[in-house]
Formats: structure tokens, sequence, C-alpha cells
């Protein structure tokens, strides 16, 4: 597709996604979404960890809503095609729903007078139907992913807490179903049992790609990773097996780090961390797919192989995390 078309979507998505949504929706907006945010009473009491945690929904929420507006404008004009109405209903919804997570989010906040973060200014580098929906099952499985980490954290601290994003983790999941299957029809709905939990840090990191530098009102606190990327080939998908390559800029990663034993240490599913030599010359990385991987994976740089979980493998990273394709 010509160069040109690529500026004219980027920027569409750009100015779409800095309207500032509001903070009671539509009723047009409950319509399209089946519903409205939760009419229960608020717990009586909420913990620090708990509003941090609910922040990070609230910005990760912010910029799925404003991806799916940004694409639903195409679907609808640039790239109209009448075979396409029946995703066009779907993102529809999708778009809605977000839209009512973000609420539900800012709910509870605003109950508590804990700040809420409006939405930045967003670029997203989709040309064509087949990169949105490609581009959506990404940004949905890292939500996905990080929603599980709040849920899991909830748990522990404030677990009157946790239906809400439970029961956004399900419908999460049936998104990604469907933009799974729109993305190629090689890609079937449901290729693990487990979805991959990831921590706040990976996904406020994997977020900051597609924020406009210096357009957010606020952001949360996250410590910034510098990027690894996935050196793909010609198929979207890699398998569980064999060599895969990574790049990063080595500008931004401590030398003194790089110099003995590297390894990428895997995120899949609801396993503990798997973790394959890495060869690093000149900002590419070498290594091996494992074995037994599904689904997506995260894929991290880094300089030890024990810690366990992601929230420890995190705290290690050197680079990362790359979302990997596997099946």
């Amino acid at each position: 597709m010509h160069s040109n078309l690529l500026t004219t979507v980027a920027l569409l998505a750009a100015s779409t996604s800095a309207v500032v949504l509001p903070r009671q929706q539509s009723q047009q907006t409950i319509a399209n979404a089946g519903g409205a945010p939760p009419n229960g009473a608020p717990p009586a009491n909420i913990s620090d960890a708990a509003v941090a945690d609910f922040q990070g929904v609230n910005f990760l929420e912010n910029l799925e809503s404003a991806f799916f507006a940004a694409g639903l404008k195409n679907l609808t004009g640039l790239w109209y095609d009448h075979r396409l109405d029946l995703a066009i209903e779907i993102v529809t919804k999708v778009q809605a729903q977000e839209l009512i997570h973000v609420q539900t989010a800012e709910n509870i906040l605003n109950h508590f007078n804990k700040p809420t973060f409006t939405p930045c200014k967003y670029v997203f580098p989709v040309t064509n139907v087949g990169e949105f929906f490609a581009l959506s099952n990404i940004i949905t499985s890292a939500g996905i992913g990080a929603v599980i980490n709040v849920a899991s954290g909830l748990a522990l601290t404030d677990p009157t807490l946790v239906p809400g994003p439970a029961s956004i983790l399900a419908v999460e999941a049936r998104h990604d179903a469907f933009f799974r299957a729109a993305a190629d029809v090689s890609f079937i709905p449901n290729p693990a049992p487990f979805d991959t939990r990831i921590s706040a840090a990976y996904a406020l990191n994997l977020a900051s790609a597609f924020i406009v530098p210096g357009s957010c009102a606020a952001i949360p606190s996250f410590p910034v990773i510098p990027p690894l990327k996935h050196c793909s080939g010609n198929s979207p998908l890699t398998g569980s097996s064999g060599p895969i390559t990574f790049s990063f800029d080595t500008n931004e990663v401590d030398s003194s780090k790089l110099t003995g034993s590297l390894f990428i240490g895997w995120v899949n599913q609801a396993n503990v961390i798997n973790y394959t030599p890495a060869t690093v010359k000149d900002g590419e990385v070498a290594t091996t797919i494992p074995a037994g991987l599904a689904g997506l994976a995260f894929a991290a740089l880094t300089n030890q192989s024990t810690a366990l979980n992601v929230n420890d493998l995190t705290t290690e990273t050197l680079a990362g995390p790359a979302p990997v394709q596997i099946s």
C-alpha cells in the first residue's frame, strides 16, 4: 500500500484518540455495549495497591477504546467493504464495551477521590484491515495479561473487588477470540488452555509504543524498559521450536550487563518462566523458541535465569517484552 496512506491512517488514529472520554457514557454507548457499569454499592475501603491497579486499568482501557474507535472509523470509511458489515457490528460493540470498562475503573477511583487518567494521543501503525485485526489481537492479549495480574493482586489485597476485573477478563477473551480468527485464517480462536499473565510494567511499556510523546496529561508511574523487537519473517506464526531473532537499541541498555551469560525469558500461559540461552551482537539477539509454548508469548532479554514469575522477571529485564505469536 502506498506510504502516504500509512501517514493518513496514523494521523487519523492519533486525532480520533485525542477525544476526552466522558465520565458518563451515552445511552447509545450503553446500548451498543449491551449494558452499563456495575450499579452495586462500592466497597467500604480500598488499598493503595488496588488504587494503582485500577489506575493502570483506566490508562490501558483508554488506549484500547481509542484504538477501536480509530479502527471503526477506518472500517466504515477508508477501508469499507460490505463484506465487513458483521465485523463492523462486532467492533462497534467492542469499542463501546471498552468505554464501559474505562468508566467502571473511573467510578471506583472517583468514589475514593483518587486520580483518574484522560486519554493521550496515539498513533497505531496499521494501514489495512488485516493489520488492524492483527494488532487488535496483540493489544487485547496484552490487556488480558494485565487484567489477570490485577485480579491476582486484588485477590490478596482487596478480594471484594475481584469480581469486576474477573468479569472484564471473560469479555476481553471473547474479543480476542474474534480478533484472532479475523486476523488470519490460520489462527484458531483458542490456541492454549490458559491466557498469559503479564506485569503492569510490561503492559504499560507495550502501551507506550503507541503514545505520542508529551500528549498525556498524566501517566501512571512505571519503570521504563528498553523495547525488544521480534524480527519476524513471512509467517505470522513462529511455531514452538526453531531459531528466532530479536533486536534492541544498544544505546538504551547498560553495556556492562551484556557481557556475561544472557537469556530470553519466555512468559507463556500459567507456567514458570522458560529460559533459552541468547547470543547478542550489535543489538541483535539470537535464541531458540522452547518447546511447549502456545498462543501469544512474551519474550524478555535478561542476564539471569532464576526468576520464576513475570513480576520477578520484570525487575530483571534488560529489554522487552516482545510479543511473539507462537500459534
